[in-house]
């Protein structure tokens, strides 16, 4: 080491310890109102932030009321063969291809059967 880099060590150590203290208390009476005024702003945010991420979670959680179910419909036969053996996945792009009559059918076997909401959610889309 040299002499330069001890004076700068030295130097380092004295604002630290020494004179960055005392510029501290000299500037407190001014600066500690301003940092506890930001302080309450920032606590503020925060809880703001956590009821609406509160809120958010509640509502998400929260079960829709379900729309009831409406009159029987007595289906004989349904529009899709074997339709209460397909998974969502493959009943959905089969619903594309049906007449207003039949998915009526569909959503009154639908509900009152499965009640998968995927395909309810898909025949109410079709029906406009």
């Amino acid at each position: 080491m040299t002499s330069g880099d001890e004076k700068s060590l030295v130097d380092q150590a004295l604002d630290t310890f020494v004179f960055a203290p005392i510029g501290f208390l000299l500037e407190a009476r001014e600066m500690i109102p301003k940092l506890a005024d930001r302080g309450r702003g920032q606590v503020a945010l925060a809880r703001l932030a956590g009821k609406v991420a509160q809120n958010k979670h509640a509502a998400s959680t929260t079960a829709p009321t379900p729309e009831p179910a409406p009159e029987p419909v007595e289906v004989i036969s349904l529009p899709i063969d074997d339709y209460d053996d397909l998974s969502a996945p493959q009943l959905l792009p089969m619903l594309d291809t049906l007449q207003s009559d039949d998915l009526s059918a569909l959503l009154a076997h639908e509900q009152s059967h499965r009640g998968r909401a995927t395909v309810v959610n898909r025949i109410r889309q079709l029906q406009g």
